[in-house]
């Protein structure tokens, strides 16, 4: 069945890309969890997003809108990330109907690693590819990305 699928739907370029995103996913949820994380790559933005966000706090709904999610999936996420111990969620001293999140040392030391794991993987990719190979992969990723990030 799975070859039957592949062979119908092989040329969308959806498709393939689709697939090529799952399979990079799953290698980089592979890398964390035998690194010792309990956490999977559709987590990271988050952790991502409060990491590069420096001094500043960031509250759930600017989570939310940075990674054009809906906020009662994004706060699911987060009480997963806190539990995990992740991350912190406090409420806002200004505003008490808002939550603010803040990264524990060991959301910092799981960024730190992410990032590591995917210029690992990131490697293991590019070194497959010629100079000429990348840089054409790398404008028409770029040019799909424009066309769609509207």
């Amino acid at each position: 069945m799975k070859a039957n699928f592949a062979s119908k739907m092989g040329h969308l370029s959806i498709f393939m890309i689709s697939q090529a995103g799952h399979l990079m996913v799953r290698q980089a949820n592979r890398e964390l969890s035998r690194l010792g994380f309990a956490l999977q790559m559709e987590q990271l933005p988050i952790l991502f997003i409060t990491y590069f966000a420096d001094t500043d706090l960031l509250s759930q709904q600017e989570i939310a809108n940075a990674l054009q999610k809906d906020k009662s999936g994004v706060q699911r996420s987060l009480r997963t990330l806190e539990r995990d111990g992740y991350l912190r969620i406090v409420a806002d001293s200004a505003d008490r109907r808002k939550n603010l999140i803040q990264l524990t040392p060991a959301g910092k030391l799981v960024v730190d690693k992410a990032i590591e794991t995917a210029g690992e993987i990131n490697k293991r990719l590019t070194d497959q590819l010629t100079t000429e190979e990348l840089d054409a992969f790398q404008v028409t990723l770029r040019k799909i990305i424009s066309l769609f990030d509207q």
